[in-house]
This record gives C-alpha cells, sequence and structure tokens, in this order.
C-alpha cells in the first residue's frame, strides 16, 4: 500500500513539471526574418479631387457673399484707408510673374519637380488659358464696374487669377521636394491682389474670386492631367532619353548674354 502512495506521488508531482517545460520550449521558438520577408508599405490612398477644391470654391463662395454693395463699399473703404488717396503703383502688372520665374529658375538649379519642364510648361498655358476664358466671360458677362469708376470688367481679378494659377504651378510641382520654394509663391499672388484693392482697380470680392477661379482651374489640370503624353519633339532626339533645362551664362565687356538648352 506504502508503495502504490509513493508512486502517486511522484506521478502527481512530475506531471506539472511536464507542462511546464512544454511550455516554456514553445515560447522560445524564433523565426528567421528572411523567411517571412520584407515588410510591406501600407497603401498610400491618393488624393481625392474635393481635398484640393474645397479651398477654391471656399474663396468663390466667400466672394458672391461679399458682392453686396453695403459690404463692398465699406471693404474697399476700409482697405484704402491704409493709403493715401492718390496711391498708385505698377508693381501689381508685373510681381504676379514671379511666381513662374521662380519655377524656372528652380528647374535651372536642378530642384527635383514633379514634371518635366515640357510638362510644367504645359499644364502652366492650358490652366491660364482656361482661367482666362471664365475671367473673361464673367467680365463682360455681368459688367461690374471698377471702384475707380473705370471700365464695367471689375469682376472678377485677371490680374489675381493669373497671379495664383502660376503660384499654384509653382506649389504643384515643387510641394513635395521644396515645401518652402513652393509656398513661396503665394506671397506674390497675395501681394498682386492685395495691390489691386489698393490701387483701387478692384473690390475685395473681384480679388477672391479671381484667386478662388486660378486656382480651381490649375488644380484640376493637374488632377486629371490632360494632354500628360503629348510631345511633338519627343522624335527629334531619340537618344535624349531625359528632360533637362539648362543656361550658360556668356559675360565679356562689349556682350553680356547666355545660351538657353533646353532637352525635351
Amino acid at each position: 500500500m506504502k508503495n502504490l502512495l509513493f508512486l502517486f506521488l511522484l506521478f502527481v508531482l512530475a506531471v506539472p513539471g511536464i507542462a511546464q517545460e512544454d511550455t516554456t520550449s514553445i515560447s522560445v521558438v524564433k523565426i528567421d526574418p528572411k523567411i517571412i520577408g520584407p515588410q510591406k508599405e501600407f497603401y498610400r490612398k491618393p488624393a481625392t479631387f474635393f481635398s484640393r477644391a474645397w479651398v477654391p470654391i471656399g474663396l468663390s463662395l466667400i466672394s458672391v457673399d461679399l458682392m453686396r454693395d453695403s459690404t463692398k463699399y465699406g471693404l474697399q473703404t476700409l482697405a484704402r484707408s491704409f493709403v493715401a488717396d492718390t496711391f498708385r503703383t505698377h508693381v501689381d502688372d508685373w510681381i504676379h510673374y514671379a511666381p513662374v520665374v521662380t519655377m524656372y529658375a528652380a528647374d535651372l538649379f536642378g530642384v527635383p519637380a514633379k514634371n518635366t519642364v515640357w510638362n510644367q510648361t504645359k499644364f502652366l498655358v492650358i490652366s491660364e488659358a482656361v482661367t482666362a476664358g471664365i475671367v473673361w466671360s464673367l467680365k463682360l458677362g455681368l459688367g461690374i464696374q471698377r471702384p475707380n469708376n473705370g471700365a464695367y470688367t471689375a469682376y472678377p481679378s485677371g490680374h489675381t487669377s493669373q497671379a495664383f494659377v502660376q503660384s499654384q504651378v509653382l506649389y504643384n510641382e515643387f510641394r513635395e521636394t521644396a515645401p518652402l520654394l513652393a509656398a513661396s509663391g503665394f506671397l506674390f499672388s497675395t501681394t498682386t491682389g492685395a495691390l489691386r484693392v489698393l490701387n483701387n482697380r478692384h473690390w475685395v470680392p473681384d480679388v477672391l474670386l479671381g484667386a478662388g477661379i486660378g486656382m480651381f482651374v490649375t488644380n484640376a489640370v493637374y488632377y486629371f492631367e490632360p494632354f500628360k503624353r503629348w510631345n511633338p519633339f519627343k522624335n527629334m532626339n531619340k537618344r535624349n532619353k531625359t528632360h533637362q533645362l539648362s543656361f550658360m551664362p556668356n559675360i565679356r565687356q562689349d556682350y553680356v548674354g547666355g545660351y538657353l538648352r533646353i532637352g525635351l
């Protein structure tokens, strides 16, 4: 009887030890990462068109709301109170070209962009043409007089729309590689719109709608990318597969110039 009791106690004590040993052996199993392979990056959902359009749409709606006479006259008086009644500058006639000059200068210095120089130019021309068509259709169709009692072509602002087309092109091209450079264009376009009001050439709503149209059209062009693969120069030099823009200055005592080369 004592022998049976002794065997029973040995069995009871041995079972937990066996179970513990089995559990430990399972927990120390290692997996070689080479078998699994490299981790895959998470899928990044592309931006929707609405994410690019809500800002210009908002500006356009605000512009329409501010077109009430009591509001637009009050805003004009407030804006013009910061300058003299005789204030006039022609800076706004030139500064709206600054974003596109900045873009091509960045190409010359080799700053990586989203598109080639050819596609940049193509999207810029398309955006400018469509924007100009919309702006002038509204100007002639609505017939809003300028605040200086000038022509009935105030609404919307053409200078501002052109400036924001160019600043939006600059932003879309370099926002991933040079964010500060990309955003710098809006400084010039915003200044253009402000000067149009201070020069008493446009109402505040004119500027807001011009900015909204320019940004909306440009973002639509970059979203749908019309004629992206169209390049009439691609067969001119099949050996040259790169797209480059380079400039070599040539300065002498009697001559200042340079050589411009575009590789398409």
